[in-house]
């Protein structure tokens, strides 16, 4: 497809035809957290007010934004359960 340009020019009659550029949308289905981390499937990320972070970030986010150091010593599941209560929502990449 092709576009038609008017022009201004009194010294060109008509009109000039510019080819279009050729169209390549991007499609992607990978998933990143606010630090750059990739989230693949079956990763646990969490959504805590607008950001989302990776269960691999989580403790530094916390001890950066909330002061909060407590949970570099838990398990992944005690992680988890400590964050949905306190912060936000815990979600598994399908």
């Amino acid at each position: 497809m092709s576009v038609l340009l008017e022009v201004e020019n009194p010294m060109v009659l008509g009109r000039i035809e510019y080819p279009m550029p050729p169209y390549e949308p991007v499609v992607s289905f990978e998933m990143h957290d606010d630090f750059g981390s990739f989230i693949a499937s079956h990763d646990v990320f969490f959504e805590i007010g607008d950001a989302i972070v990776h269960i691999d970030n989580i403790s530094d986010y916390l001890a950066v934004g909330y002061r909060d150091e407590s949970t570099y010593d838990m398990t992944d599941s005690e992680v988890i359960a400590y964050v949905e209560v306190n912060y936000g929502y815990a979600h598994t990449k399908k």
